[in-house]
């Protein structure tokens, strides 16, 4: 699956906001495998997201055709 440029760049954002709140908050910061996990958990909203939108996008310009 190929993914777009703009779609890396949101997964890297959330990431690392997610990732710098845990860094910064008391206790300790993330390990290698809970940050993996903050990863994909961001991917999959973004992608989520990137899927309800064209959905939503699709279904608007179906509308226009008829």
């Amino acid at each position: 699956m190929k993914v777009p440029v703009g779609a890396l760049a949101a997964i890297l954002v959330l990431s690392l906001g997610v990732w710098t709140f845990f860094y910064l908050s008391p206790g300790a910061p993330l390990d290698a495998s809970e940050t993996a996990v903050v990863v994909g958990i961001s991917a999959g909203i973004v992608l989520l997201s990137r899927f309800i939108w064209g959905r939503i996008r699709g279904s608007r310009r179906g509308d226009d055709r008829t």
